[in-house]
């Protein structure tokens, strides 16, 4: 395998530091669940799937009570060692590969699903060769359930927050971000656009109300609540929240 990244160490490492299985992959888990519901309303029982960046396998366990068969690997060996001890294997199977050069998976899955790993990739020619590898691991006509966080949604809140006189969001040190223009050429080259979902309600109660609720005033009442939310109206109309949300999810069937 290839030299891993600052970003692999650090999985592999919080697949022991972190005790609670739920918070292993995400810290956030109302955001997973969040963009869980996107991602069994495109499942079915009699589908052969693959999950790409399984990590300890708590998502999986979900996924394999949902379809026929799941193949589910990550790049980090501890997470992978850590999901067959919490769950086994029954309907599934878990193993270490690299989106970058997958060697143990399959080419004729009826769905591959990949949340929130592109932005563990070094750079954005990183990110187009693993949607290009995806794009192998399925038959034709096969889905690829997609879900990612992208740069445009982090300007968008920064330019509002700091309209309201927050703070500016930073992501992650260990991720790289995109923009989603920059990426959606390499996606429509292999796939078409069958559905699509953002966070972007969720990120803007999350990144722009709460800390303007919950800030050093500390809101205790509606009439505080109001004066709390009158800088936002006044700053911005909110014509579209999809321009605030970090994260997109795609269903996309390949070419």
């Amino acid at each position: 395998m290839a030299t891993k990244s600052t970003t692999d160490r650090f999985w592999d490492q919080r697949a022991a530091l972190e005790t609670d299985p739920a918070q292993v992959n995400i810290g956030d888990t109302v955001q997973r669940d969040h963009e869980l519901q996107f991602v069994f309303q495109h499942l079915s029982p009699d589908v052969r799937m693959v999950e790409i960046g399984c990590g300890n396998g708590y998502v999986s366990q979900q996924l394999r009570d949902r379809v026929a068969h799941l193949d589910a690997f990550d790049y980090a060996e501890a997470m992978v060692a850590r999901a067959r001890e919490l769950y086994g294997e029954t309907n599934n199977r878990f193993f270490t590969d690299s989106v970058l050069d997958p060697i143990h998976t399959r080419s004729d899955y009826d769905v591959a699903l990949c949340v929130r790993v592109l932005i563990n990739l070094r750079d954005l020619e990183e990110q187009r060769v693993a949607i290009a590898n995806m794009r192998g691991m399925l038959r034709p006509g096969g889905r690829l359930i997609l879900i990612e966080g992208f740069r445009d949604g982090f300007d968008a809140i920064n330019a509002l927050r700091t309209a309201v006189g927050l703070i500016e969001a930073k992501p992650a040190s260990i991720n790289f971000y995109s923009y989603l223009g920059d990426l959606l050429p390499t996606v429509h080259e292999y796939f078409t656009v069958e559905s699509a979902w953002h966070s972007g309600l969720f990120d803007f109660l999350t990144r722009i109300v709460y800390p303007q609720l919950v800030g050093p005033e500390n809101a205790t009442g509606p009439g505080e609540f109001h004066r709390k939310i009158e800088p936002l109206v006044r700053a911005n109309t909110l014509p579209d929240l999809g321009k605030f949300a970090r994260v997109h999810g795609f269903v996309l069937a390949r070419r």
